[in-house]
């Protein structure tokens, strides 16, 4: 047998515990997997602004159009028209904000701070779907009265 030193042995262990820890995933190759949800969870939402951001564009149209068509309607039907309108601009308001503050994301949509991106996932979620509820109503009402005559 032949015999080693202490300081053979010392770094041959040394580069074999290094292999072995090489292997596993690394706390920030972990992290990384562990934001794609959230990062993809972003991502839809903002998608789903961009997709509500030309039906808020559309709105005022759509009211002044019912307005013009409907001139003879009786004044409360107009100004419930006008009102929802209004709730509907006021549920937008925040929802561009959230978008274009982007907490927790970089500009490409990554992660930086995980508790700012959840918080900016839920505080986006929340603002669409009160946006959304507020347009169901305005379209409902559109319809509702152009139905009636």
């Amino acid at each position: 047998m032949f015999k080693t030193s202490v300081a053979t042995r010392v770094i041959s262990f040394a580069v074999l515990i290094t292999i072995l820890l090489a292997s596993f995933p690394t706390a920030a190759g972990a992290a990384k997997k562990n934001n794609q949800g959230l990062e993809t969870k972003w991502a839809k939402l903002v998608a789903v602004y961009n997709r509500q951001s030309i039906l808020h564009a559309g709105a005022p149209r759509w009211v002044e159009q019912w307005l013009n068509d409907h001139r003879r309607a009786p004044a409360s039907k107009r100004a419930e028209l006008q009102r929802d309108l209004t709730k509907s601009n006021t549920a937008w308001a925040p929802v561009p904000l959230i978008v274009m503050r982007h907490n927790g994301f970089d500009a490409n949509g990554k992660v930086v701070d995980k508790a700012a991106a959840r918080q900016s996932v839920k505080d986006l979620s929340n603002a669409l779907q009160r946006y959304a509820g507020s347009m169901k109503n305005l379209k409902a009402l559109i319809h509702l009265y152009s139905m009636e005559g």
